[in-house]
């Protein structure tokens, strides 16, 4: 018996079945709990939700010279001994999640950040570590300043319009944070073993495919959770659920890889490498790349 099965949850494998199971009509986002979250709700509140979040997504497609120029600048910066995940994946996703929030991200943000995840464990539920980061970043980005054109501005502007109610302000913007910050951050230090590996090139759009940072989401119907893989080609997720963002993290990913195989093309050697025990997100914990001549 595996873990789902242990824990009551079934499972959709196979890529026909997993596309069917995700457009139908029949299992929903919403577990019950009256969520204000789009990741957690259906109908009509998660389209208006989500086409809020479209539009301050839209502002990064093309990604901006500017965020270009500073993933360019960090990873070309690495030097000869760094780690995939500390000092290229998280860098650079933050640097992405913060341009689409439009407001700075510290290292304490992103610990947060990161902590959130364990809200998403389909076994576990939340926890209290998971909650007390989520709230305090809901806190800390209700009192940031909105600079004009920002996706903080843009969500206020939503609400002040009637797009978003006093909740779904609250909850959205570290939704749209979280899901900016650890696809990302999983995808791109797990493409860059795969560079620093010496694994042959593929396109970004192939290597999401093949690493699927995400493997299931969960839906419901009236026997309870199911969770749908991902696994087979289905890296963003299919339907009126599919990733909002997919555009963004490959063109984000683009950059990324091709600045480290700049960095990588003299050769180089890995160590230490660890992986995650998440039971939806795969990615590394750490390795540690040294570049010949170390």
């Amino acid at each position: 018996m595996d873990e789902f099965e242990r824990h009551g949850i079934a499972v959709v494998e196979g890529r026909d079945a997993a596309a069917r199971a995700l457009r139908s009509p029949e299992l929903t986002s919403d577990p019950g709990l009256g969520s204000p979250s789009v990741l957690l709700r259906d109908g009509d509140g998660h389209a208006r939700v989500r086409a809020v979040l479209r539009e301050i997504i839209a502002t990064l497609e093309p990604v901006p010279d500017a965020v270009r120029d500073d993933v360019e600048t960090v990873v070309g910066a690495l030097g000869t001994s760094f780690d995939l995940v500390r000092d290229f994946a998280r860098p650079v996703a933050g640097l992405v999640t913060s341009a689409v929030l439009g407001v700075p991200l510290d290292d304490v943000f992103l610990d947060h950040l990161e902590a959130t995840t364990a809200n998403l464990d389909v076994f576990g539920g939340t926890d209290r570590q998971g909650q007390a980061s989520a709230f305090r970043l809901s806190v800390q980005l209700s009192r940031a300043p909105a600079e004009p054109g920002s996706g903080l501005a843009a969500l206020r502007a939503a609400h002040a319009a009637g797009r978003l109610d006093d909740d779904e302000l609250a909850i959205n913007p570290v939704v749209l944070a979280h899901a900016a910050y650890e696809n990302s951050l999983n995808f791109l230090a797990s493409a860059g073993l795969s560079l620093a590996s010496g694994v042959a090139r593929t396109s970004v759009r192939d290597l999401a495919a093949e690493i699927c940072p995400a493997r299931y989401v969960l839906r419901f119907d009236s026997e309870g959770p199911v969770a749908i893989s991902l696994t087979d080609g289905l890296p963003f997720g299919l339907g009126r659920h599919a990733c909002p963002g997919s555009g963004v993290a490959l063109a984000e990913a683009e950059i990324a890889l091709r600045a480290l195989a700049d960095v990588l093309s003299g050769g180089c050697r890995v160590e230490d490498v660890r992986w995650k025990t998440h039971p939806v997100f795969h990615g590394l914990a750490s390795a540690r790349v040294l570049v010949s001549g170390n």
